[in-house]
């Protein structure tokens, strides 16, 4: 009983205090049979890219892991996705959805497999804040007590989680996994490798708000750093498209800028030449053919999550990513990289957290997290970083103490406390029945 009065007392929101049951468990024993048997589903509706796919898999990975004689579901409505990623789909469920939609709620999607779950995980919350009452439309036992759900990195705005991912502050760290990666025969080596967003207003798909300049950034400090013959830059499709434009029609404006300035920035290479996306070769500069060779390719992106960590790990140690998973994959597989980051305008507090926890003074502004030639000594550590920040460690002690509230759910004080919750309004009125039990 005390337990519980003392989390009621650290608590000023009402709703937390649906949070107490598992709390109680926090750093408490755990063994094979407290998780024995236990259904758990992860819910993982996926809005754009893959991000949200990988994530879901990731903690799939580490719950069976974890809890070796427990059931792990994904309940999903792409199933496809993760097929894509080379993914186990034999506990999978497919969520039908009941019409079409951008995003789907919960609303929207009904279970195709009758099971009954213990543990229900939304993974990750996105796009909008989550409402038990959304979930209950599809699974109706679903409750506050039985109802978890995991963020994207630094992402205060939707919450309050169970499980807040990212760096800094109350977060618990970020997904690292332990890569074992086989080398790609893509590209020879030397190489560096682009991957960032294009410029552009977020209703056209595009969320790069600095994206020319953060590649003209980066080009120019490996150009200045690295002497190689013949030096490769990989890059996505956009990049090309607006370095070739300028190529094919001649024009002022942005397609003209992006190249005068990519001539400037690659004195050291006055050999720059571009590969598209159909193999089309393109002059963009020519010196003596003794001089250094730059070659921008477009032809080598997109690539499956294994191969893109393969190009991550055998690239030059300086490198331009974008994108949760991206940076997370880069730090699970080469933590002797130098990882430069294109900060999404909702990404701020995580490239900020970064910059206290790594350190790192250049993820403080848009104009120097892509690169900068005063950075051309940077050689940080990420040791003690990715020792506090691996989610591995503080998440499995809430996930621990999850279990253990299921497996006591039928404990006598725990079941009179829910109930109290359940029929009180305020903090003050449950205290109060409490203490008269």
């Amino acid at each position: 009983m005390d337990g519980i009065l003392n989390h009621i007392k650290k608590n000023k929101e009402y709703d937390d205090l649906y949070d107490i049951p598992w709390k109680l468990f926090i750093n408490k024993k755990i063994n094979n049979l407290h998780s024995k048997n236990i259904n758990i589903g992860l819910l993982n509706v996926p809005c754009g890219g893959f991000g949200d796919v990988i994530i879901c898999k990731t903690f799939y990975d580490y719950l069976t892991n974890w809890y070796k004689n427990a059931n792990v579901y994904i309940c999903t409505n792409d199933i496809d996705k993760f097929k894509t990623i080379k993914a186990n789909v034999k506990n999978m469920i497919k969520l039908k959805e009941k019409k079409e939609e951008d995003c789907h709620s919960f609303y929207n999607l009904k279970l195709t497999k009758k099971i009954k779950f213990d543990i229900l995980i939304v993974i990750p919350v996105a796009k909008r804040t989550f409402y038990i009452q959304e979930l209950q439309s599809m699974i109706p036992y679903a409750n506050k007590y039985n109802t978890f759900t995991v963020s994207e990195y630094n992402n205060d705005i939707l919450g309050p989680y169970t499980f807040s991912t990212g760096v800094g502050k109350h977060n618990l760290g970020i997904f690292l996994t332990d890569q074992n990666v086989k080398k790609h025969n893509l590209i020879k080596s030397p190489y560096a490798l682009i991957y960032i967003q294009p410029p552009g207003p977020a209703y056209t798909g595009s969320w790069g708000v600095h994206g020319n300049f953060c590649f003209l950034a980066f080009i120019q400090m490996i150009s200045q750093k690295y002497n190689h013959k013949l030096f490769q830059v990989i890059v996505p499709d956009w990049i090309v498209d607006i370095i070739r434009c300028y190529l094919e029609k001649p024009q002022s404006g942005t397609c003209y800028t992006v190249n005068k300035r990519l001539k400037e920035y690659t004195k050291n290479y006055p050999n720059l030449l571009m590969i598209d996306d159909n193999k089309q070769k393109f002059v963009i500069k020519t010196g003596n053919k003794s001089d250094n060779t730059m070659i921008i390719r477009g032809d080598i992106l997109p690539k499956p999550r294994p191969e893109f960590i393969s190009l991550i790990k055998y690239s030059v140690d300086d490198i331009l990513l974008t994108g949760d998973q991206s940076i997370t994959d880069a730090f699970s597989c080469c933590s002797n990289k130098i990882i430069w980051y294109q900060i999404a305008p909702w990404k701020k507090d995580f490239a900020l957290q970064m910059t206290k926890h790594i350190p790192n003074k250049y993820f403080k502004s848009y104009k120097t997290s892509c690169g900068t030639i005063n950075a051309i000594n940077y050689n940080p550590d990420y040791k003690k970083f990715l020792k506090k920040f691996d989610f591995r460690i503080e998440g499995k002690k809430i996930m621990n103490a999850i279990i253990l509230s299921v497996y006591y759910k039928d404990n006598e004080l725990l079941s009179k406390f829910k109930k109290i919750l359940d029929s009180s309004n305020t903090i003050n009125s449950v205290t109060n029945k409490l203490i008269k039990i």
